[in-house]
């Protein structure tokens, strides 16, 4: 009997994983994807310039549906995903939780990217540094954004930071990708994108962490109220 138990419960285990991969790797193409039409929306409607061009819109799509996002779809089993309720078939996948914490993404990655284009954008003239830093600015959120999209409830600290290595080899590379796009002279004439100072990008790595942060901080907040309400519950058992 429990030659077929075991098998039995590794599938189920293998499908509830890719279930929750497949909706963190939905979770992070639509907060960027809304945060990058948000962002040319907003700034249409302010009158601001584009603050990105169509090169670098391209490069973000890139990212979006290349190697960070499909490095999601092979995070590691987690081995507390058998004590979540089973789900009915019919369930959407993108459930209202998801879409407020897709919003709140997409706000603190519109908001700061703006930000920091309006900021370099003083002396109402647009020069290659104030895209560069814009355009920047929001890949690196994109890269934090992708970090945190890892687990839906557990904190990046708790699963560790080296156990996917393909989402650390797609990050590295994206990040090199942009690395060269900022300083390499024959990609910096496609881009139009100047090179930046280390100042600025410990500025940008700074800001851009907050994405990370804020749901490092949402994670904490759902899992106390979690612990919480079961402690609430002292006759919460399962009779087998």
């Amino acid at each position: 009997m429990w030659c077929g138990v075991i098998p039995f419960r590794a599938a189920v285990e293998e499908g509830k994983c890719i279930y929750y991969n497949i909706r963190n790797f939905v979770r992070f193409q639509l907060s960027t994807s809304i945060a990058a039409l948000t962002l040319i929306a907003v700034s249409t409607l302010l009158g601001l310039p584009n603050p990105l061009n169509a090169m670098q819109i391209l490069w973000i799509n890139i990212i979006m549906d290349g190697p960070p996002a499909q490095s999601l779809g092979v995070e590691l089993v987690d081995r507390d995903v058998m004590t979540r309720p089973p789900r009915r078939a019919l369930d959407p996948m993108i459930t209202l939780s998801l879409l407020w914490k897709v919003v709140l993404a997409a706000l603190i990655i519109v908001s700061g990217t703006l930000w920091v284009f309006w900021r370099e954008m003083q002396d109402n003239l647009i020069t290659p540094r104030d895209t560069t830093m814009t355009f920047t600015c929001f890949v690196l959120f994109d890269m934090f954004n992708a970090l945190s999209c890892r687990s839906e409830d557990k904190s990046v600290f708790s699963i560790g930071f080296l156990s996917n290595h393909m989402f650390l080899y797609a990050v590295g590379a994206s990040l090199v990708g942009q690395l060269l796009v900022v300083y390499f002279p024959p990609l910096q004439a496609v881009f139009q994108t100047e090179a930046l100072f280390l100042s600025d990008l410990v500025f940008l790595l700074g800001l851009t962490c907050t994405v990370w942060l804020v749901d490092e901080v949402r994670k904490l907040i759902a899992r106390t109220a979690a612990r919480a309400k079961i402690s609430r519950e002292p006759f919460h058992h399962v009779i087998v």
